[in-house]
């Protein structure tokens, strides 16, 4: 494939992602008033607190084996019943930690901390497997391999909407925690079987040019170690500052919170479809011996995603005064926090692609370092800000950390790789 056919094949996967991420997105922000509505801020900031454990347990606990299959496997010949097995075994990594997620959250609810005293024992497992299942990676690397993204989004968006639907039927006939969580899990376990129900019945194997023999086994674990790793350094950005926030500052902050970075995420599902999807793009080129093309391919990224990500921010933020005092009227007493927010989505959507050349390059090693070194930042800055200026600092601490993980990255990849597209 020529370097401008899978530039065209990776911007129409990623424009089919971004259209059914945006479509699911809005859903889901919209789902977050009804939710408020029901349960008040407060409530919803231990709902938020709940998920964020269990991602963080689920994230320590599961070995990303998917993750190796996304690097090893672009550009080999493998057959249904060998990527059938394959991601078989995937899945064996992942219920393990399901198991240790389902365990210790029980403990914990169980111990009675004030955080959970919303929800029951019960419903604190059922909020925990809502968060999980849709964080699975397994059913993720089947479809991307098999180049059948669109069926993965479609999955998604669905789950979305039958759950916005049932909870609105909460809303209007039987408005309680209870039946709120019901309405939470159902659509996500619905989807998690459907998705499997797929993987074993089609017969779909990976296309390439290389034989299947010639898949790099060590390739694919190192791979896999690494991304776990890095997972989990990554646990301070995605979740443990939600468990810091949920359990230092009042409720209903770790609910503002939790509304803002869900922001942050609608306007990177502008950018995000092109991090999974130019993975396989990049493993290829490089698994071929054309770093060249590699590099040629992420810059015509960049400069597509930048322009992207501040179209997108400027538009939530030129519009505020459209949607924000419907959908989220709390937030008109944040406008300092939502500014930050929209910053810290431009800057983090327009390198986002950078993050998978360094899988394909495998500098994995490189990556984890950046990883923990900034991640240690960011930890730092978010307990001295948020104890020094509350929610504004810790946001403010967040957007520090993108801009030295942009600038280090981008920086040690031109440094290194003096190559011209």
């Amino acid at each position: 494939m020529t370097a401008n056919a899978a530039f065209r094949n990776l911007v129409k996967n990623s424009s089919m992602m971004f259209l059914l991420n945006v479509a699911g997105a809005g859903v889901s922000v919209i789902t977050i008033p009804i939710m408020l509505k029901i349960m008040g801020v407060e409530s919803y900031g231990q709902l938020v607190l709940v998920q964020a454990i269990a991602l963080a347990v689920f994230t320590v606990c599961t070995f990303q084996y998917w993750q190796g299959l996304l690097i090893a496997l672009p550009g080999h010949r493998m057959g249904h019943v060998a990527l059938r097995r394959a991601v078989l075994r995937s899945f064996a990594f992942e219920s393990v930690g399901i198991a240790v997620v389902l365990v210790l959250l029980t403990a914990l609810s169980l111990f009675g901390i004030k955080q959970f005293g919303k929800f029951s024992t019960l419903e604190v497992l059922l909020l925990s497997v809502a968060a999980v299942f849709p964080m699975l990676g397994t059913h993720t690397a089947y479809f991307r391999l098999v180049n059948k993204y669109n069926v993965l989004m479609m999955a998604g968006f669905l789950a979305s909407l039958i759950k916005l639907v049932l909870l609105m039927l909460v809303a209007r006939f039987s408005p309680s925690i209870s039946m709120l969580v019901a309405a939470f899990v159902l659509p996500e376990l619905v989807r998690f079987l459907l998705l499997f129900y797929m993987i074993f019945r089609w017969r779909h194997g990976v296309e390439g040019q290389l034989d299947a023999n010639a898949i790099n086994q060590r390739k694919l674990i190192d791979a896999g170690r690494w991304s776990t790793l890095q997972a989990i350094c990554d646990l301070p950005v995605v979740q443990l500052d939600r468990i810091i926030i949920g359990f230092t500052l009042p409720g209903h902050n770790l609910g503002v919170f939790a509304i803002l970075k869900r922001i942050y995420s609608l306007i990177n599902m502008a950018t995000a479809p092109f991090y999974s999807t130019s993975i396989p793009e990049f493993a290829a080129r490089v698994n071929a011996g054309d770093i060249p093309a590699a590099f040629g391919l992420w810059r015509r990224t960049m400069k597509l995603l930048f322009g992207v990500s501040a179209l997108a921010a400027f538009g939530c933020f030129a519009l505020k005064g459209l949607w924000m005092p419907y959908l989220f009227p709390v937030l008109q007493d944040y406008q300092g926090e939502f500014f930050v927010v929209l910053l810290s989505a431009v800057v983090a959507g327009g390198f986002i692609t950078t993050h998978s050349l360094y899988w394909a390059l495998g500098n994995l090693k490189r990556s984890t370092l950046i990883t923990v070194l900034t991640n240690l930042l960011y930890l730092g800055l978010l307990w001295l800000l948020t104890w020094a200026f509350g929610l504004i600092g810790a946001l403010s601490a967040f957007l520090v950390h993108v801009f030295v993980v942009a600038a280090v990255k981008i920086t040690l990849l031109n440094s290194k790789y003096t190559l011209q597209p």
